[in-house]
């Protein structure tokens, strides 16, 4: 009879269960997904001047909200916008899957640093809002959806509508989650100051 290994049968520990993983706080990784935002902004900027120079920024074509607003931006683009429009598109795919992880390891970072000053229940908050980052590169990811739709000439609701209202969710989960990585960083900092041996 074969005798199950080791890994087969030990429980499930806490490490390799709890939220967030333990690979977002590899500096590597970190690296790696700060290059990935850095690229590609640098290429989102490019297509959002491009854009630009065609008569529509990019705020007006991401929150339109309406229809009538959505079909203005679409003719004032013209056609070379609406390809720098695809491009932006295309490059904010890679932005915001960095963008999301780097927001949920700056949480996860922040957790760290306040459960070794012994704030376990604020580590515990920072744990959770580590999930906004998610949220931001989803709701994204569904604004832009939404506008892929209208760059293909759909104008009616509720294509624009969702497309402002994902845009606001972005940067509502964005800053949340902006938030608790500084401010878990500094009450750590202050605690660790405070309670250290002089």
């Amino acid at each position: 009879m074969t005798v199950p290994s080791a890994s087969a049968t030990a429980p499930i520990s806490k490490e390799t269960t709890h939220w967030p993983p333990a690979w977002l706080t590899n500096v590597g990784v970190v690296i790696g997904l700060g290059l990935i935002v850095l690229l590609s902004s640098m290429a989102i900027g490019t297509a959002a001047t491009s854009m630009t120079e065609n008569g529509v920024s990019v705020d007006d074509f991401q929150f339109a909200g309406t229809s009538a607003k959505a079909e203005q931006a679409y003719d004032d683009l013209g056609q070379d916008g609406r390809h720098a429009a695809w491009r932006f598109l295309g490059f904010e795919l890679p932005f915001l899957l960095g963008f999301g992880l780097l927001l949920c390891a700056g949480c996860a970072f922040a957790a760290l640093r306040l459960a070794a000053a012994g704030l376990e229940r604020l580590a515990r908050i920072a744990r959770f809002a580590a999930t906004f980052g998610l949220l931001a590169a989803a709701s994204d990811l569904i604004q832009n959806s939404t506008l892929a739709v209208v760059l293909t000439g759909h104008f009616a609701q509720p294509a624009p509508r969702l497309a402002e209202v994902f845009g606001y969710l972005t940067w509502v989960f964005g800053i949340s989650a902006g938030f608790v990585f500084v401010a878990g960083w500094i009450v750590a900092a202050l605690r660790s100051r405070r309670v250290a041996p002089r």
